[in-house]
């Protein structure tokens, strides 16, 4: 191993009534994959670890860390409380925002904590652009990979028989937030339905904004809520559905696209700020305006085109075999560390040829 072993404290919020985000599964599974390249590492959080990983990484006696690594500019209060932990103890602090300034409830808060973390490790150039902009320095910046994060073997013929499904799956996958866009996907349902009438629409996901469970109260029958799903039945549903369908509005690269893309499953995305960086518009799935009417004609557009559905599905399967993974992920955190001077660079773009 190239690095130096290191005592390393990760530190994120969980989300309320046990929900989980992308950017807690990246907390987890990074922090185990460092575990395995011989780092020391402890856990702070309230969030439940997923069922892979099998231990809850507590501090042992005695533990100081050397990085405080924290996560979730969307969940501020653990990266302050990370920042000033590692101010304690005279650690070095890091910082993965692991979400779209759109979406941080304290605006100045998180450029402050992005001016106080020696490294800052981000997905996308665009994001990287938009912390530059809140005057971030640039060799503080490092280049993170992603990674599908999918539990057991998939058994999509199970899935569909056990929730009735015969014809043609598209699937909702994420938080039922307004930004997530469940409902910009509710709404193109009929129009789909005009072309498709045999399509089912399942959503799969915590109701995170008031009023989400009502728009599902008395919805046609081709529309499944699935609730939330255990590990399993996620990897069941994407390997089972025929479009992978997240029409997000503020993201910076969902972790269920390396999932869809791992399965082979084209995806249909909104459009975000970077998202040319994270989905190649007909490469491995469509980039569409965040609207019924755009959603549905890429939608309908794929399922007309069995082709095309496997084209892009064939390249995203590539592009996650060629370039991602946790212990991808873990090397670049690991090089990443205060003490290896890297600069941004662009991770490998899907949209070019």
């Amino acid at each position: 191993m190239a690095e130096a072993r290191r005592r390393i404290l990760t530190v994120f919020a969980g989300l309320p009534g046990g929900q989980t985000s992308g950017a807690q599964r990246m907390a987890w599974r990074t922090t185990a994959a460092l575990a395995r390249r011989g780092h020391i590492v402890a856990v702070r959080t309230d969030a439940a670890p997923p069922s892979e990983v099998d231990t809850a990484f507590a501090e042992p006696a005695g533990f100081v860390p050397d990085v405080v690594h924290a996560y979730d500019l969307a969940l501020p209060g653990a990266v302050v409380l990370a920042r000033d932990l590692a101010r304690r103890c005279g650690a070095v602090f890091v910082l993965t925002p692991a979400s779209a300034p759109s979406v941080w409830p304290d605006v100045d808060l998180g450029a402050r904590l992005c001016a106080a973390a020696e490294a800052l490790f981000l997905l996308t150039p665009a994001e990287a652009a938009a912390l530059r902009a809140f005057g971030a320095d640039p060799a503080r910046l490092r280049t993170l990979p992603s990674a599908p994060d999918l539990a057991g073997r998939p058994d999509p013929d199970g899935f569909r028989a056990r929730h009735g499904i015969a014809g043609p799956l598209v699937l909702f996958l994420g938080r039922r937030v307004a930004t997530k866009g469940y409902r910009v996907l509710l709404d193109a349902a009929p129009r789909v339905w005009a072309d498709h009438p045999g399509t089912t629409f399942a959503f799969a996901g915590p109701y995170a904004e008031p009023g989400a469970a009502a728009a599902f109260a008395a919805a046609d029958p081709r529309i499944r809520d699935l609730g939330v799903l255990d590990e399993q039945a996620k990897h069941d549903a994407l390997a089972a559905c025929d479009v992978f369908c997240l029409p997000t509005s503020a993201d910076v690269f969902p972790l269920v696209f390396a999932e869809a893309w791992s399965l082979a499953r084209p995806v249909v995305t909104g459009r975000f700020p970077g998202v040319r960086d994270v989905v190649g518009d007909g490469v491995d799935g469509l980039v569409v305006a965040a609207r019924a009417a755009d959603v549905a004609a890429a939608v309908g557009r794929l399922l007309a085109d069995p082709a095309l559905r496997a084209a892009l599905g064939a390249r995203g399967r590539a592009r996650v075999a060629a370039t991602m993974g946790w212990d991808r992920v873990a090397a670049a955190v690991e090089a990443g560390y205060p003490g290896y001077r890297t600069t941004f660079s662009a991770p490998p773009r899907s949209n070019r040829s």
